[in-house]
């Protein structure tokens, strides 16, 4: 259920430019998370310089007009490894689909309990890779470790 909203700079990225830093992200998702190829939910927002404002450099990074904000929500539980795994992923593919430097890519990550997602109808969040049953509320389900989603 990862949701990546994605934040570049107005003039900086043209549609084939977008398109492939959406799929790296959505790539690095698959891979790092295991999630299947139908959960994608992306959001890209394309800001004009008064909106998109940034250091031009922090703690030894450099930032250039193509910097790119990643912000992903996800369930909570997955191990540090699993989230460090993804941030190494996501930069090695932002960087090479995108054509920027490694410095160029601030990613953060929000993770929340699965009664507070739902991905419709009102119901808390329900997946068949968490060992929950569809329903009102989230059915308590094994550690991701134990289930082979990491």
């Amino acid at each position: 259920m990862p949701v990546a909203k994605i934040h570049v700079l107005e003039g900086r990225y043209n549609e084939a430019r977008l398109s492939s830093m959406s799929k790296a992200v959505q790539d690095a998702l698959m891979s790092v998370l295991r999630i299947p190829a139908d959960d994608f939910y992306q959001i890209i927002y394309v800001l004009p310089r008064n909106r998109f404002l940034h250091t031009p450099s922090f703690l030894g990074m450099s930032y250039s007009d193509d910097l790119i904000l990643l912000d992903i929500t996800f369930i909570s539980g997955r191990p540090k490894e699993t989230r460090l795994a993804l941030l190494k992923a996501l930069n090695d593919g932002i960087v090479a689909a995108a054509g920027i430097s490694p410095d160029d890519l601030l990613v953060t990550f929000y993770e929340v309990p699965g009664e507070n997602i739902s991905f419709g109808r009102g119901d808390g969040a329900t997946c068949p890779y968490f060992g929950q049953s569809r329903g009102r509320g989230i059915a308590p389900g094994p550690p991701f470790e134990k289930i082979g989603v990491s």
